[in-house]
């Protein structure tokens, strides 16, 4: 009987657990990750945009 509340309640840890480190995950690629990728792409457009600028007549 004890053995069986004891096996539920390590699954459901676990589960949470998982859970936690995966939503954990998520906002630190919404926070940090996305912004730098975002800034990123600015600034290769500022370029793609300086260059077409100093080759049109």
């Amino acid at each position: 009987m004890h053995n069986k509340s004891f096996i539920t309640g390590f699954v459901a840890g676990k589960a949470f657990t998982l859970i936690a480190l995966a939503a954990g995950a998520l906002c630190i690629k919404t926070q940090v990750i996305n912004p730098i990728k975002e800034k990123k792409q600015m600034i290769d457009n500022g370029r793609k945009r300086a260059a077409r600028k100093r080759i049109a007549p």
